[in-house]
Protein backbone atom coordinates (compact mmCIF):
# COMPACT_ATOMS: atom_id res chain seq x y z
CA UNK A 1 0.00 0.00 0.00
CA UNK A 2 1.67 3.15 -1.14
CA UNK A 3 0.99 6.92 1.11
CA UNK A 4 -0.85 8.33 -2.30
CA UNK A 5 -3.33 5.27 -1.18
CA UNK A 6 -3.97 6.37 2.19
CA UNK A 7 -4.46 9.84 1.85
CA UNK A 8 -7.38 11.93 2.27
CA UNK A 9 -7.33 13.54 -0.95
CA UNK A 10 -7.53 10.17 -2.93
CA UNK A 11 -10.24 8.83 -0.91
CA UNK A 12 -11.98 12.53 -1.47
CA UNK A 13 -11.67 12.16 -5.29
CA UNK A 14 -13.58 8.73 -4.86
CA UNK A 15 -16.57 9.49 -2.88
CA UNK A 16 -17.24 12.87 -4.64
CA UNK A 17 -18.43 11.91 -7.89
CA UNK A 18 -20.68 9.13 -5.79
CA UNK A 19 -21.71 12.32 -2.97
CA UNK A 20 -22.68 14.30 -6.57
CA UNK A 21 -24.51 11.46 -8.12
CA UNK A 22 -26.45 10.96 -5.00
CA UNK A 23 -27.62 14.67 -5.04
CA UNK A 24 -28.51 14.96 -8.30
CA UNK A 25 -30.63 11.77 -7.90
CA UNK A 26 -32.01 13.21 -5.14
CA UNK A 27 -33.38 16.29 -6.71
CA UNK A 28 -34.17 14.10 -9.42
CA UNK A 29 -36.56 12.65 -7.13
CA UNK A 30 -38.28 15.48 -5.31
CA UNK A 31 -38.63 17.03 -9.14
CA UNK A 32 -40.43 13.53 -9.88
CA UNK A 33 -42.88 13.66 -6.31
CA UNK A 34 -43.66 17.11 -7.20
CA UNK A 35 -44.61 16.33 -10.95
CA UNK A 36 -46.56 13.64 -9.17
CA UNK A 37 -48.50 15.77 -6.62
CA UNK A 38 -49.24 18.58 -9.19
CA UNK A 39 -51.02 15.47 -11.63
CA UNK A 40 -52.62 14.36 -9.05
CA UNK A 41 -53.87 17.34 -7.79
CA UNK A 42 -54.97 18.32 -11.68
CA UNK A 43 -56.60 14.83 -11.79
CA UNK A 44 -58.67 15.50 -8.90
CA UNK A 45 -59.66 18.44 -9.97
CA UNK A 46 -60.85 17.19 -13.70
CA UNK A 47 -62.48 14.36 -11.86
CA UNK A 48 -64.65 16.85 -9.43
CA UNK A 49 -65.83 18.84 -12.61
CA UNK A 50 -66.48 15.92 -14.79
CA UNK A 51 -68.36 14.24 -11.18
CA UNK A 52 -70.30 18.37 -11.50
CA UNK A 53 -71.59 18.44 -14.80
CA UNK A 54 -72.70 14.66 -14.59
CA UNK A 55 -75.17 15.15 -11.81
CA UNK A 56 -76.12 18.92 -13.49
CA UNK A 57 -76.86 17.49 -16.39
CA UNK A 58 -77.34 13.71 -16.49
CA UNK A 59 -79.90 13.75 -19.59
CA UNK A 60 -76.95 15.27 -21.89
CA UNK A 61 -74.04 12.18 -20.31
CA UNK A 62 -76.31 9.45 -21.32
CA UNK A 63 -77.29 10.46 -24.66
CA UNK A 64 -73.59 11.14 -25.36
CA UNK A 65 -72.75 7.79 -23.78
CA UNK A 66 -75.39 5.99 -25.59
CA UNK A 67 -74.02 8.27 -28.83
CA UNK A 68 -70.18 7.48 -28.26
CA UNK A 69 -70.93 3.17 -27.76
CA UNK A 70 -72.80 3.44 -30.83
CA UNK A 71 -70.38 4.98 -32.88
CA UNK A 72 -68.02 2.43 -31.44
CA UNK A 73 -69.95 -0.41 -31.93
CA UNK A 74 -70.31 0.36 -35.79
CA UNK A 75 -66.83 1.12 -35.91
CA UNK A 76 -65.68 -2.16 -34.61
CA UNK A 77 -68.51 -4.46 -36.41
CA UNK A 78 -66.87 -2.73 -39.40
CA UNK A 79 -63.35 -4.05 -38.52
CA UNK A 80 -63.49 -7.11 -36.78
CA UNK A 81 -66.19 -8.98 -39.34
CA UNK A 82 -64.41 -8.21 -42.34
Amino acid sequence: MSASDSSPTSQDTTTEPGADARQRLEQHYRELEQTYDDTRARLESFNDQAVDFIRENPAICIVGALAAGYLVGRLASRRWLR
